[in-house]
C-alpha cells in the first residue's frame, strides 16, 4: 500500500496540465504541476519574445510569486491565468561623491529627468547639480530609460556638479576676508587698490593606489595637504607613506589646487611611496 501511494503521489506531481494565458490573445502552454511561475514566464518569453522582468501573472486575483510552483495556487488543467505586460524596471545607483548606492523602481518609459527627481528626493541632491553618466556616456534629461537601453540591476553613476558659487576675497594684513553680495563696496572698506581673490569650487576625483576612488569638493585655493587631510580620514591611511601626483607632477602639501590647474571632473592619484614605482619630481 505504501508502495502504491508514492507512485500515486509521484504520478500526481509529474501529471501534465494544460493552462490558459490570456493576455491581447490566449496561449496555451504545456505545463507540469511541479513547475515554477519564474519557468512559466521563461516558456512565454521563448514564444512571445516578452523579457520576463515585464511579466506579471496572476490567478483567481492572486499575485504569483516567482519561486512559487503552480501546485501552490491550486491551479488546475484547463485554468486560465492572467498576464499584464509592464515597463517596470530597478536600477543602481551609485553616487561616488558619499560613498553610496541606492536602488529605484522605475519604468522604461521614464525619462532621464524623472531619474534625476527621483534622485533628489531620496538623496536630497538638487537636480540641477546632477550628472547622470551610464557605459562612459553622459545621458541627456529628455532621453528615456528605454532608449538609454537599461536593464534591472544596471548601474547608472551620479556626479554632482561642484557649487558654483564664486568667494571674492579682500586681503587684508595678510589674511582674506570674504566679501558679501548684498552690501556694496564702501560697507566692506573696500580702499583703493586693494587686492582681491577669485575663489571658486572644484569637484575632482581622488584615486588611491588600491582603485579605490572619492570625490572631493574644494576650493581652487586649497592645498595637497588639505586633499591629504581629508582622504586620509576616509581611507585611513598615514600621509607619511603616500603623495599626491596630477598630471604626472607631484601635488606637494603646500601646492594649490590652481598652481596644478585642476579642472573641474579631473583625477588625482594617491601613489605609495617605495612602491618600486619612479616617483615623479616636483616641478621647480
Amino acid at each position: 500500500m505504501k508502495r502504491r501511494a508514492a507512485m500515486d503521489s509521484h504520478h500526481e506531481q509529474r501529471q501534465s496540465l494544460k493552462i490558459y494565458v490570456k493576455m491581447m490573445k490566449t496561449v496555451t502552454l504545456d505545463v507540469n504541476h511541479t513547475d515554477t511561475v519564474d519557468q512559466i514566464k521563461s516558456k512565454l518569453s521563448a514564444i512571445e519574445g516578452i523579457d520576463k522582468s515585464e511579466q506579471e501573472i496572476f490567478f483567481a486575483g492572486m499575485h504569483l510569486k516567482n519561486e512559487d510552483k503552480l501546485a501552490d495556487y491550486s491551479i488546475m488543467t484547463n485554468s486560465s491565468v492572467d498576464l499584464y505586460v509592464t515597463d517596470g524596471v530597478q536600477i543602481s545607483v551609485k553616487i561616488p561623491s558619499v560613498g553610496k548606492t541606492i536602488k529605484l523602481n522605475m519604468r522604461k518609459s521614464n525619462s532621464i529627468a524623472d531619474v534625476k527627481a527621483e534622485i533628489e528626493q531620496e538623496e536630497g541632491i538638487l537636480v540641477n547639480k546632477q550628472i547622470l553618466m551610464y557605459a562612459g556616456r553622459q545621458l541627456e534629461d529628455n532621453h528615456m530609460l528605454s532608449q538609454c537601453d537599461l536593464r534591472n540591476d544596471q548601474t547608472l553613476h551620479v556626479l554632482v556638479c561642484p557649487n558654483d558659487e564664486q568667494i571674492l576675497t579682500r586681503m587684508q594684513s595678510g589674511v582674506g576676508v570674504a566679501l558679501t553680495d548684498s552690501q556694496m563696496l564702501q560697507d566692506q572698506h573696500v580702499k583703493n587698490n586693494d587686492t582681491f581673490l577669485l575663489q571658486q569650487n572644484v569637484q575632482f576625483f581622488v584615486k588611491s593606489w588600491e582603485g579605490k576612488t572619492l570625490t572631493m569638493v574644494l576650493k581652487t585655493s586649497d592645498t595637497g595637504k588639505d586633499i591629504m587631510d581629508r582622504a586620509a580620514e576616509r581611507l585611513l591611511i598615514k600621509e607619511s607613506l603616500y603623495y599626491l601626483c596630477h598630471g604626472g607632477r607631484v601635488l606637494s602639501p603646500g601646492d594649490t589646487l590652481r598652481m596644478h590647474n585642476v579642472e573641474s571632473n579631473s583625477t588625482i592619484y594617491i601613489c605609495l611611496r617605495n612602491s618600486g614605482m619612479v616617483e615623479p619630481k616636483t616641478k621647480k
